[in-house]
């Protein structure tokens, strides 16, 4: 055997050799990248769903809709809406009263409603509130009742789902 050869052979190994790296950057940020993308889109559902109004008994809710030019001339305007039911107050006969104010303008009273839960759809004719308005933006305010009568139930929160005027 040659010096060299057996010099190889003899030397213990050394303390400081770099065992597997199992967990390397690159890998750590493949695995993590789709943790990353679903942290953000339901950071980002989170920000959609409170976008949607919302209304307790203290505060109504409010939404922005557009008026559209043809609202002054038409017969028929009518503001098609949804109401969700997030928080049902226990023992109460939920309801809302639906205004419309346009720009401009004091709020009206369209509409009353019963809501016995989950979300459903209305319409309410405005043509009497946007007969001499141009067009531009009015809002759309909601605010809890009790149906049966009395205070408004604390417990309870609806939200604004849609909210659009159209004109037949």
């Amino acid at each position: 055997m040659s010096s060299i050869a057996q010099d190889v052979a003899h030397q213990p190994a050394k303390a400081d050799a770099m065992p597997k790296r199992y967990f390397s950057p690159r890998r750590v940020l493949l695995c993590a990248l789709p943790l990353l993308v679903l942290v953000l889109w339901i950071v980002a559902l989170a920000g959609l769903a409170a976008a949607d109004a919302t209304a307790t008994a203290d505060q109504p809710a409010r939404m922005a809709v557009q008026v559209p030019s043809s609202a002054k001339s038409s017969n028929v305007v009518m503001l098609e809406m949804s109401i969700a039911v997030t928080r049902k107050a226990p023992a109460r006969q939920l309801g809302a009263v639906v205004r419309l104010r346009p720009s401009g303008s004091s709020a009206v009273e369209v509409g009353r409603v019963s809501i016995p839960g989950g979300s459903q759809s209305f319409q309410f004719k405005v043509s009497h509130v946007l007969s001499h308005r141009e067009a531009g933006s009015a809002e759309v305010e909601v605010s809890v009742i009790d149906r049966g009568g009395g205070a408004p139930p604390s417990g309870a929160v609806l939200s604004i789902g849609r909210a659009q005027i159209v004109t037949r």
